[in-house]
């Protein structure tokens, strides 16, 4: 057995506490002791080392089933891929072949499944077992379950894919336990401690957090990212429910709440210790509105922590101390409308066994001037061995992130992706602050905007706002828009085009595919 696996069979056979997974049907929480999740994983290992996979695929919705599977893999000593279920106005059958194929192109031979995702599978599933989570991962157990195996492979983790096409990185389960470990300790999660997350478990941030949760013997109540969407303030009413000490969401959940959040009445939310923000770029503005408008209900704001991770680094790599806040570094950015002050939130240090530096040897003007800004490189403990079909990582050498940034005596700050920078008129500027002033304006969807240079290498450089618009008034937002930008980024845009909500393209965590955009307005203008 791994030592990822020796370790949650270990945390999960001695925990007093539970697994809480809410029902869509029944809109009730279903109570699980650990102890039981634990068999229902063995019973998953069996039929794993039954059918001789080392490579398992798994998708649905998080039932208990489903999360008992996550382990029972690992005990198996197999590989494990989760991937997302078909979309809202996706074709179901195209979702299932490509679903497929790109499980067979990482060696996947075993896949569990249920429900309706279950049936689309077995319908194309040449050279794939689909198998029914039902029927495998019940609870019913009377012996114990004896590892033969062990992996060099344990998460075949998908990467977000929003700067260009998706890539499976191999975790191994000494990685994997380190982050996990890394997590455990940063945050202080112990048998005291009640994590609520409808994070999607295919996303390595949702992953960590379930398996965070089994390692330090906590209360995990999960739910599911569809009962969030169709209802984002139910999540105010698990943390009540939960009495919730740590939960976990990207950027635009914050956002949503502090936006829309004034109605709300009768939740407690003083039991909250640690409220990670991660996944996404940070608005300080939003994550801070998020706080002032909980806060009647109790909410802790030093309990804001902003962080960064990447699917490389299994999930973690820089997170605040509990009770550290929202940490704000104010710079000057120049622009022909004169020096202006812009807010970049402080995302902490690095978990133990990771280290991280910023690469200033390449150049990378940005519209940040007075901060040593380069690529963030990491490495360390937690590193991937490398993305399937590529070279070998060794995680004592640094890695490049993509990512561009600075450090500061509180932490790293995350600036922006070097390929999506945009350059126009001479300058170089990140797409968040765009995006982020466009989404101000009546009518545009807040999130759901994507500021992109196109003809950087012609002598008429363009930056270009899509943005997705449900207002009246198209004409009137679009000048609102170009002047907004102009006078707070010093740029003007040549275009802003609304699209329909919901026509964005992102990726299947949700991120914002802004050089998918760009190809497509390039190739239109040709």
């Amino acid at each position: 057995m791994t030592v990822l696996a020796a370790a949650l069979s270990a945390a999960m056979r001695g925990a007093k506490t539970q697994l809480s997974v809410l029902d869509t049907d029944s809109d009730k929480w279903i109570h699980h002791p650990w102890p039981e999740v634990h068999a229902r994983s063995e019973n998953v290992a069996d039929r794993i080392v039954d059918d001789g996979s080392t490579s398992v695929g798994l998708v649905g919705e998080p039932t208990i089933e489903y999360l008992a599977a996550i382990p029972g893999t690992f005990y198996a000593g197999a590989g494990l891929s989760i991937l997302p279920g078909p979309i809202r106005r996706a074709d179901p059958a195209r979702w299932a072949q490509t679903t497929l194929n790109r499980w067979r192109s990482i060696g996947v031979t075993t896949v569990f499944s249920h429900g309706a995702e279950l049936e689309l599978l077995r319908e194309q599933a040449d050279g794939v077992v689909v198998r029914d989570l039902v029927d495998v991962a019940h609870a019913r157990r009377s012996t114990t379950f004896e590892a033969s195996r062990t992996a060099d492979v344990a998460i075949l983790q998908g990467t977000a894919g929003s700067t260009g096409t998706p890539r499976t990185a191999q975790i191994s389960p000494a990685a994997a336990l380190a982050n996990l470990r890394g997590l455990t300790t940063r945050i202080n999660i112990d048998g005291d401690s009640r994590l609520q997350s409808w994070l999607p478990i295919y996303h390595d941030m949702g992953l960590a957090v379930m398996l965070v949760s089994t390692l330090g013997q906590a209360d995990l109540w999960q739910a599911s990212t569809k009962a969030f969407s169709s209802n984002p303030f139910g999540w105010l009413n698990w943390l009540h429910e939960s009495k919730a000490t740590m939960t976990a969401a990207p950027n635009m959940a914050f956002n949503i709440i502090g936006k829309y959040g004034s109605g709300l009445s009768g939740l407690n939310l003083s039991n909250l210790g640690y409220t990670l923000n991660g996944g996404e770029p940070v608005d300080c503005d939003g994550y801070a509105r998020f706080s002032a408008e909980m806060a009647r209900f109790g909410f802790n704001p030093n309990s804001l922590a902003p962080s960064y991770g990447l699917a490389e680094s299994t999930c973690a790599v820089t997170i605040p101390e509990p009770f550290s806040g929202l940490r704000v570094d104010e710079v000057t950015v120049t622009t022909d409308a004169g020096e202006s002050t812009r807010r970049f939130a402080v995302l902490g240090h690095p978990i133990d066994g990771m280290e991280i530096r910023v690469n200033t040897e390449q150049p990378h003007a940005t519209e940040v001037t007075d901060r040593e800004v380069g690529e963030i490189e990491i490495r360390g403990t937690s590193l991937m061995n490398g993305y399937v079909g590529a070279a070998p990582i060794d995680f004592r050498d640094w890695l490049p992130t993509g990512d561009l940034g600075y450090l500061t005596d509180e932490g790293v700050v995350v600036c922006g992706r070097a390929k999506e920078l945009i350059t126009v008129a001479g300058r170089n500027v990140f797409p968040n602050e765009i995006e982020r002033i466009a989404g101000q304006i009546d009518g545009v969807r807040d999130g759901c905007v994507i500021a992109i240079g196109t003809g950087e290498a012609t002598a008429r450089p363009r930056l270009i706002i899509t943005a997705e618009f449900k207002g009246d008034d198209e004409p009137a937002a679009r000048s609102a828009v170009v002047a907004r930008v102009a006078s707070e980024c010093g740029v003007v845009p040549a275009d802003v085009v609304f699209v329909k909500p919901g026509a964005l393209p992102r990726t299947s965590s949700g991120k914002l595919r802004r050089l998918e955009v760009k190809r497509s307005l390039e190739g239109a203008s040709r």
